[in-house]
């Protein structure tokens, strides 16, 4: 329950500060007038030892410590104007101007009273100050700014329990109060590691909320059952809308979330989620419900499940279903841009066994499209099921010995249908030395078909039989060079990638799988131009590339790279993959050349180009760059450019983008997007964020195109009190995803993995996250 969790980590802070002094003291006083010299010898108990303007006292009776006095056992240290000790009732006594240090934490009070042996006492008029720490497994920052409170007394009986009254709590610097959270009264048991707060309020800039009902906390940041703060946000598809979760620890390693949502234009949702990690299995369920949408007069639902469990160390599964009520689900009740813009929904199982040089995947995949009536997309192929296997090995004489092999059905309400296998066992034999290599490899592809719903006479069991012939081949070279005053490693890096595929005839064969990919670096040293098994292009073809890396000494960092790259053919392209494509005749492929990194101090940039010379026009280019000279200071720049062919739809747009300080804790946060073929922002974003220390406020406006014909407006604001809580909507997905680089204000040094998935920011699911 978040709101409260942090005030429960300061108090486990307190309560642990307080029973750990209790727990050194715990076996007795023993005094020494300086340190030892060498440290105790592991399970020795730690002694005690004392420094002051005066000691006097009874040995075995009583020992009084005045002026100054400091007494230290372990990391804890106790300063006090007097320290009493009495042995007959184990009691010490501190007075006047009372400090207590553990580590960087201070408690400050006029009198400590403390019983030795059973760990009670006493603190009366306490103030404390805590330093910046993080708590349980996640590494999640319970206070980043440090922290400091007060209590009128704090008691603690026995090494696990601890009560205070009259708290506060805030994470603000002194002589700010912006913020600050009170309860009438504290318990914390440390032993069940939960905690009990009554009458608390949080008063924000002057205003104070009523008293919250009593509730429990755990006191070691663990996720703990209970409502989790509400948010709330505002759309042009929605209206303004509020969500309320409800939290279920089922336990350590699965738990529930339950979020009730109103939309005003909309209705009543209840949104849901399960997740669980197991020692073979990590998943996530979600399933959202709308009983009836107040536009349309029906009901609405989304569900997705994702899991990946691994067993015996050889078998993996993995599933990834997703499926809606509608078309228009994700574009009229989702906030997000990646959400709302999607247009196919996996629905696909796959069961995989790897035994080191071999490997098979069974799977099951279909889709479910989502269409935009003004801008229909395809339909695609289920495969039901679909079987792969791969294998390597190296042999004899430094010979590897491959194979790759398919057998799949593709189905579909409409169209062809059929099934298909294909065979490609190959042999290759690197040649690799320090300073290059050469690796000729032969290969054979064979490939059957059983079609149905074909037209009249037409072939149902065409077959393909292809050999494929490779030889690629890279030298190194490198040699130390200086950029901006700093010693690199410059490498240069030639490769020369021969192929030849024979012709064969592939009219007859469907296509199922198949497609023209892009064409980039990879593409070039591929053995095949289309990607999919339906197509295999005739070659005869070369092709030459370099790679010039810069790259740092010390750790091996790259920190810029060159790539430039172009394909020679010495025959036409034979092969089409319907009648509507053109086939190639231009002897040389377009060139292509990037050149990406850090290309001097706070700037990271990149630049690719694809030039045809034989059309003598420019295919695409892109090029974009990053300003970042210190934390949350940011600027991104990118323009893109494509021009339009069978195979891709025209571009040209302007992306920037930046997170920039104005001052006085002011940040400026911006995204634009725009294309000047289709005269619109394909998204906007403006807002300001305000970090005033100890707390933080954002506002941000969205905008952006789902459809041909439909655009999304999405407002945010969230307080976040450092520490404590965010309060609202939360724009964090968007700024990330909006605006490369950018960094909450408050962010910590540093976060893991399983804080991310903590707090939900790690999520994948397409619904996004609610709490």
């Amino acid at each position: 329950m978040q709101p409260v969790r942090a005030h429960a980590a300061v108090a486990a802070i307190l309560a642990l500060a307080l029973c750990g002094h209790a727990a050194a003291q715990g076996q007795g006083l023993r005094l020494h007038r300086t340190p030892p010299s060498q440290p105790p010898p592991p399970g020795e108990d730690i002694p005690a030892f004392v420094v002051a303007d005066r000691i006097r006292g009874i040995a075995g009776v009583e020992v009084d410590a005045i002026g100054n006095a400091e007494l230290r056992k372990g990391a804890t240290t106790l300063f006090a104007d007097r320290i009493r000790y009495v042995n007959e009732f184990d009691e010490a006594e501190a007075l006047g101007d009372v400090r207590l240090r553990m580590g960087e934490d201070e408690l400050r009070g006029p009198r400590l009273r403390l019983r030795v042996s059973d760990n009670a006492g006493v603190i009366d008029d306490l103030t404390f100050t805590l330093a910046p720490r993080t708590l349980g497994a996640t590494g999640r920052a319970a206070a980043p700014t440090g922290s400091r409170g007060t209590a009128k007394v704090a008691r603690f009986d026995g090494q696990n329990h601890v009560r205070a009254s009259e708290t506060t709590f805030t994470t603000c610097k002194p002589g700010q109060d912006d913020w600050e959270i009170a309860a009438e009264e504290l318990d914390l048991d440390l032993g069940r590691e939960v905690g009990t707060a009554r009458g608390a309020q949080l008063t924000f800039l002057g205003l104070t909320t009523p008293k919250l009902p009593d509730f429990d906390f755990p006191l070691n940041n663990r996720r703990k059952s209970g409502l989790l703060p509400p948010s709330g946000g505002i759309s042009n598809a929605r209206g303004w809308e509020v969500i309320a979760p409800y939290y279920l620890n089922l336990a350590p390693n699965y738990d529930a979330t339950i979020a009730p949502r109103y939309m005003q234009r909309r209705g009543f949702q209840i949104l849901s989620q399960f997740r669980y990690l197991l020692p073979t299995s990590v998943g996530e369920a979600r399933l959202e419900y709308l009983p009836r949408d107040k536009q349309l007069g029906t009901s609405r639902w989304g569900a997705s499940l994702q899991d990946s469990s691994r067993f015996g160390g050889n078998w993996t599964t993995n599933i990834n279903y997703t499926r809606v009520s509608d078309n228009n689900y994700f574009r009229e009740l989702s906030g997000r841009l990646a959400t709302a813009t999607q247009v196919y929904l996996p629905e696909e199982a796959s069961i995989t066994y790897g035994a080191g040089w071999w490997n098979s995947t069974l799977r099951v995949q279909q889709f479910q499209t989502l269409q935009d009536p003004d801008n229909p997309v395809p339909l695609p192929y289920k495969r039901m099921p679909q079987l792969t296997a791969s294998a390597l090995r190296t042999v004899g004489r430094g010979f590897d010995l491959g194979a790759s092999a398919e057998a799949v059905s593709f189905e579909r309400q409409a169209g062809v249908t059929g099934k298909r296998g294909i065979v490609y066992p190959y042999v290759a034999r690197p040649f690799v030395k320090p300073y290059g290599y050469i690796t000729p490899k032969v290969g054979v592809s064979a490939t059957y078909y059983s079609l149905s719903n074909l037209p009249a006479g037409a072939d149902t069991n065409p077959t393909r039989v292809l050999p494929i012939a490779s030889l690629d081949s890279g030298l190194f070279f490198d040699r130390d060079a200086q950029w901006f005053d700093q010693e690199f490693i410059h490498t240069l890096e030639p490769r020369v990638y021969y192929l030849w595929v024979p012709y064969r005839n592939q009219n007859d064969i469907p296509i199922f799988d198949t497609s023209v990919p892009d064409f980039n670096a990879a593409q070039l040293f591929s053995e095949n131009y289309y990607v999919g098994g339906d197509r295999i292009s005739n070659a005869n073809q070369v092709t030459v590339a370099a790679t010039s890396r810069l790259i740092r000494p010390d750790t091996g960092q790259e920190a810029v790279r060159l790539f430039v790259g172009q394909r020679f053919y010495f025959e036409d392209q034979k092969v089409r993959l319907d009648p509507q494509t053109p086939l190639r005749t231009a002897r040389t492929s377009p060139i292509l050349a990037s050149i990406g990194g850090q290309i001097a101090p706070h700037w990271r940039g990149e630049t690719s180009v694809q030039y045809s010379w034989s059309d003598v026009q420019l295919e695409r280019f892109s090029i974009g760059a990053r300003f970042s000279p210190e934390f949350a200071k940011v600027l991104n720049a990118a323009y893109r450019y494509a021009r339009e062919t069978s195979t891709q739809p025209q571009i040209k747009q302007v992306d920037v983008s930046a997170q920039w300080p104005l001052g006085r804790g002011i940040y400026a946060l911006a995204r634009v997007n725009y294309d000047f073929y289709a005269d619109e922002f394909v998204e906007a974003l403006g807002g300001i964020e305000y970090n005033a220390g100890c707390w933080i406020v954002r506002g941000v406006v969205q905008s952006f195109v789902t459809s041909s014909t439909q655009r999304t407006y999405e407002f945010f604001v969230q307080l976040e009190l450092n520490g404590l809580a965010r309060i609202g909507t939360s724009p964090l997905d968007a700024l990330r995803r909006s605006i490369p680089g950018y960094t909450r204000t408050n962010a910590p040094a540093s976060r893991s993995d399983a804080d991310a998935f903590e707090s939900g920011e790690s999520d994948t699911s397409p619904f996004g996250h609610y709490h």
